[in-house]
């Protein structure tokens, strides 16, 4: 009877023993995401730009945006946007502030093969417009 009470408080002292180390595996794995997403937004650069060019064609219509976001620490100044390196369809900004996000429709008569965004602070930044994974049974495939 003795040994029986030993063995099964020594299942049970496992069984505990598995349930936190799990609970310390669970917490730690959330901490270092929370982290990597934290250091990951800190900007290092002063002057950084990231640019998002997406042509989205439908059955009847082309849905299309370019999305300019200011990763940089200091503000962006001119920004000077060119659609198909043609100098008919362009666009200005003034200025674009730290972690801004400015989101822009392409002029009628772009064919959205490609942006070239430049800046007053000497980024030239040439993106090609890029089109979404269409899926199966996915709204618009």
């Amino acid at each position: 009877m003795l040994f029986y009470k030993l063995s099964r408080s020594i299942i049970v002292s496992i069984k505990v023993k598995k349930i936190e180390l799990l609970l310390v595996c669970i917490v730690a794995v959330v901490t270092i995401v929370v982290l990597y997403n934290v250091f990951i937004s800190i900007p290092f650069k002063d002057y950084s730009l990231d640019v998002d060019a997406l042509r989205d064609p439908e059955s009847l219509l082309v849905n299309s945006r370019v999305v300019l976001k200011n990763t940089g620490k200091m503000p962006l100044n001119d920004l000077f946007i060119i659609y198909d390196n043609n100098q008919d369809l362009t666009e200005n900004l003034l200025m674009i502030k730290p972690g801004q996000t400015i989101i822009l429709s392409p002029p009628q008569g772009a064919s959205l093969n490609t942006v070239t965004v430049t800046t007053g602070e000497g980024l030239s930044i040439d993106k090609q417009f890029r089109s979404p994974v269409k899926l199966p049974g996915m709204i618009g495939s």
